[in-house]
């Protein structure tokens, strides 16, 4: 979507102003990475997308990995084997370093059922377009369990 009319080129131009390292092209294909990595079971090359500086909340205020080795383990032991881990990817703002992502993260969880949750990123990127801190945002108001449907 292209903003048209002096109102969208005024907010377009002002985002474009804010200071970046990295082209937002390359943001949103790492953002897409990411999420991808899940349903295809690379945890290596998410790993790869992250900064070994990192820091990860999930949800927000709760810190789930600081650095590369408690991030690997996150990726690892945060989701029980029997359960399958997929997002669809609607929607990515960018501005400056930094990005929010809009998704619906689909839990199948095997014999405890499914969820399906909205979920709102917000990510930070460091220099090198690597992922310095990524913070979820969800609560209860936007989980759905898909079998009620």
């Amino acid at each position: 979507m292209t903003a048209q009319g002096s109102t969208g080129r005024l907010l377009a131009k002002l985002v474009s102003s804010v200071p970046a390292t990295i082209d937002p092209a390359d943001v949103r294909a790492r953002i897409t990475a990411y999420y991808a990595s899940y349903a295809a079971g690379d945890v290596t090359g998410r790993e790869a997308l992250f900064s070994d500086d990192c820091l990860v909340e999930d949800p927000a205020g709760y810190v789930v990995a600081r650095g590369a080795e408690a991030l690997h383990r996150f990726f690892v032991e945060g989701i029980p084997p029997d359960w399958s881990v997929s997002f669809r990817l609607d929607r990515v703002a960018v501005v400056g370093n930094e990005a929010v992502a809009t998704t619906l993260s689909i839990i199948d969880a095997g014999a405890r059922g499914g969820l399906e949750n909205v979920v709102t990123t917000h990510f930070v990127f460091d220099d090198a377009g690597l992922i310095r801190s990524l913070r979820t945002f969800f609560d209860a108001d936007t989980m759905n369990d898909p079998s009620t449907n």
